[in-house]
């Protein structure tokens, strides 16, 4: 077997792992139901207690997920008047800033603060991604991504 084949080998074996814990958690959550006198407060809390109980590892890479970042509109130097302009380009989930699609900064994780001043120039409050929990949790398991 060809080391770009067993690497692909591996990568699989690694996703699927991950996938049946994201299955299971989420066979747990849909089958439960909340206890007599439950809030949906208390009830979200009692299903995330299962999931950092039973899934750990699932819980702490959907906190530190990636996060995508993308240049300013208004900084991107793209024509407006261009016919795909509206194609490229798009309003933000979180403070309706509208972005550039066409130009990519990168990748951070959206939980870490690089309190150490060395995360990237363009989003220096945040540690690239895999952020050192991800890379822990890659290295424990074998994944080399």
């Amino acid at each position: 077997m060809t080391m770009h084949a067993e690497l692909n080998r591996l990568g699989h074996e690694m996703t699927q792992r991950r996938l049946r814990a994201a299955e299971g958690f989420a066979r747990q959550a849909l089958n439960a139901t909340p206890f007599a006198n439950e809030t949906a407060g208390e009830f979200a809390r009692r299903l995330r207690g299962i999931g950092e109980r039973t899934y750990p590892e699932l819980i702490l890479r959907f906190e530190h997920s990636r996060q995508e970042i993308f240049r300013l509109a208004e900084d991107c130097g793209c024509d407006p008047d261009a016919d795909d302009y509206d194609d490229n380009h798009c309003e933000s989930d979180e403070g309706g800033e509208y972005l550039c699609g066409r130009q990519h900064l990168g990748s951070v994780c959206g939980e870490c603060e690089n309190e150490d001043g060395d995360g990237p120039s363009w989003r220096p409050d945040r540690h690239e991604w895999p952020c050192p929990a991800v890379s822990k949790l890659n290295r424990a398991n074998g994944d080399t991504r």
